[in-house]
């Protein structure tokens, strides 16, 4: 009996040592989680449009007293504009973690659906056309990595506390047709003679599609960017045809930036492939525009945002049973304000 005895107790310790652990792992866990849902530099707010908007908006974000010049909405062959956007319907996110002693790997997938509508008017009355305008229904995947490290905390009851060090890029999207290669973002020298005349400066951040799903960026030095300031955006995209364009420009895809931290505070802007403005050559994939940096917010000198960057393929886009083709790139930045 008391070898029995024994083996009972070893066995009985065993399990509550199982239990322990597997206790304080759910309650890792569990604070990881916390920390991701409060941390600016994940999530999706500031992706949605909301609905039917201009091409160029900003909503909630401080902003410059300088003038800006926006656009209104999209060409849509001769006499027509179009006014588009999309909106959020429902977002599911799962997170799948793996603690391996002081480090730890999240995984963020988001699944979202959403309906991606467009308006179009008769320049010549401004009044809408229903039979040109459409809505369309779509669902995205989204996913990122997050790298956690377990420091020690004295003021912590369990003597130690994770914070997120590092994240990547959030990518994902709908369909396969269009797919984006890189992404440069540039100081601008310009001077205003009657419009707008731009030349890249030094160069601030890039990134490209080879290895972006394990291209960790530091939490702690995150792009930053000065308040107020222009710079100039290029995103190259590739489109696996057949290619179809809604006017004599012959590009296939639009690309935009969008940026924020919530509904309340987002913007967007129009990246062009036209040969025209600050976009050099015509219809090359490169999609290149201006954007002027909001402020961080009415009593802050630095805080962190929210970008976007999408491309939609318009061939499937403007065709009823075609689908829906976009791809984005998100990361977090910095608006820091000028010293």
């Amino acid at each position: 009996m008391k070898n029995i005895y024994t083996i009972t107790s070893f066995l009985i310790f065993l399990s509550v040592g199982c239990v322990d652990i597997d206790q304080n792992e759910d309650n890792d866990k569990s604070e990881l989680l916390r920390i991701l849902d409060e941390d600016d530099a994940a999530g999706i707010d500031g992706f949605d449009d909301g609905g039917l908007l201009d091409l160029d908006f900003d909503m909630g974000l401080e902003l410059s007293s300088l003038g800006r010049t926006f656009g209104d909405t999209l060409a849509y062959g001769e006499g027509y504009r179009i006014r588009f956007g999309r909106q959020i319907t429902d977002r599911e996110r799962t997170v799948d973690f793996t603690i391996d002693g002081d480090t730890a790997i999240g995984v963020v997938n988001y699944m979202i659906a959403g309906v991606f509508m467009a308006q179009v008017r008769d320049t010549s009355t401004m009044e809408v056309i229903d039979s040109m305008g459409f809505s369309k229904e779509f669902n995205s995947t989204m996913t990122r990595k997050l790298k956690y490290a377990r420091m020690e905390n004295s003021n912590n009851p369990d003597g130690y506390s994770w914070r997120i060090i590092a994240l990547t890029p959030l990518i994902g999207g709908a369909g396969d047709k269009v797919s984006i290669s890189s992404l440069e973002i540039y100081n601008v020298d310009f001077s205003i003679t009657g419009e707008e005349l731009s030349t890249e400066g030094d160069l601030i951040y890039s990134i490209s599609s080879d290895g972006i799903e394990d291209l960790y960026m530091d939490r702690e030095t995150l792009p930053t960017f000065t308040s107020f300031n222009h710079v100039i955006v290029k995103v190259v995209v590739e489109n696996t045809g057949p290619e179809y364009s809604i006017d004599s420009s012959g590009v296939g895809e639009w690309a935009m930036v969008r940026y924020g931290r919530s509904a309340a505070q987002r913007g967007r802007r129009r990246l062009n492939d036209a040969g025209i403005g600050i976009d050099i050559n015509s219809n090359d994939n490169i999609h290149t525009g201006l954007w002027r940096l909001h402020g961080p917010g009415m009593g802050q000198s630095s805080r962190v945002f929210r970008s976007f960057f999408s491309t939609v393929d318009l061939a499937t886009l403007f065709t009823e049973d075609g689908g829906y083709n976009s791809l984005t790139w998100s990361f977090p930045y910095r608006s820091q304000r000028p010293e």
